[in-house]
Order: structure tokens, then sequence, then C-alpha cells
């Protein structure tokens, strides 16, 4: 017989026994809401860990026909028409591309139907998913090495509310006009 011990969910931290069958693998308690937010916590961390696989699966899901036109016929399964109609060859697939992507901006601006014209859907989605990932870590870094002046306004003098500059030296016959002749400067 094997000893249960009591361990803390993870979720609500409240002390569940294990079932036998997972024993120290299970993190979360029998609660439907413990299991689903574990559930939610783990996905997101795969999809952190592998950011690109749903690109990947988007373009090429992007690529295939649509299931809703017309199913194809399941082998070993027979229908009253396959009876009485001799085999054909399997429905031809939408010539029409599919719609181009949507990308944030300014990624949405640029004419992506005509990349998809010249390139492909599968080109143009490519390039689309690619200029987007350049498109966030150029702003990643941009905001990594934003400028603190904190250190450099210390340094500097604080802003005067008036001039340095008394105001008397600008009003004529303030005696100032005697010291700037003296100087060399001719009066105006």
């Amino acid at each position: 017989m094997s000893s249960r011990r009591k361990r803390p969910c993870c979720i609500c931290r409240h002390w569940f026994f294990p079932d036998n069958r997972v024993g120290s693998r299970q993190h979360t308690c029998g609660r439907p809401d413990c299991q689903q937010q574990r559930r939610r916590r783990m996905q997101a961390a795969w999809r952190a860990l592998n950011p690109d696989y749903f690109a990947g699966r988007r373009i090429q899901a992007r690529m295939e026909p649509d299931p809703l036109a017309s199913p194809p016929a399941q082998p070993g399964r027979s229908s009253p028409l396959a009876l009485s109609s001799p085999p054909t060859s399997p429905p031809p697939t939408s010539s029409r591309p599919p719609a181009p992507l949507r990308l944030r901006a300014p990624l949405n601006r640029l004419p992506w139907d005509i990349a998809q014209s010249e390139f492909g859907s599968q080109g143009a989605d490519f390039i689309g998913i690619m200029a987007g990932l350049l498109l966030h870590e150029t702003q990643s870094e941009i905001a990594a090495y934003r400028v603190e002046i904190t250190a450099v306004t210390e340094t500097l003098r604080p802003p005067c509310a008036q001039s340095p500059i008394p105001p008397d030296a600008y009003l004529p016959g303030s005696g100032v006009e005697a010291e700037s002749d003296a100087t060399g400067i001719p009066p105006t």
C-alpha cells in the first residue's frame, strides 16, 4: 500500500490528497477551477517557450482549402449517391487566394494584396509575420534604451523665473550706457 501524503494545491493553496494513479505529478486539487487555471498557466508557459509554433501553423492552415466548401468522401463509407455515380476526382480547391493577414499598425498600411500576388500567399504571410516580429523587437530595444534625464538635470542650473541680467540694463538713462561707452561701444 502506497503512503499518501497531503500536498498544497498550487492554485488555491488548500491541502489535498493526490490521486494514487497520478502521485507526485498532481499539482492541483480536484476542483475544476484550479485545474483550469493550472492548464491556462501551463499553456501560457509553453507558448512563451515556443512563440513561433502557432505562426507556422497559421500560415499552413491558411494555405489549405476550406473544409466547409465540400467535405471529402471517407473511405469505407458509401452513400446512396456514391453507389449510382462513377468515382470522380476530388473537388478543385478554390483558386481565390486567402485574404491578406491582419497586421497591427504601421504594417496594416502596406499593400499586402500586392505582396500576396508577387510572392504568393505563403510568402506574403511569412513576410508579414517576420515584419511584425522585427517591429516588436525593434520597439522593445528602443524602450530598453530610453534616456533617463534625472542625472543630467541635477548638474544643470535650475531655470530662473527671470533673466539674470538686471532689468535696469535695458532702460535708457539708467547709467549703464556710460559704462558701455567706456568700453568702446558707441551709444545708438
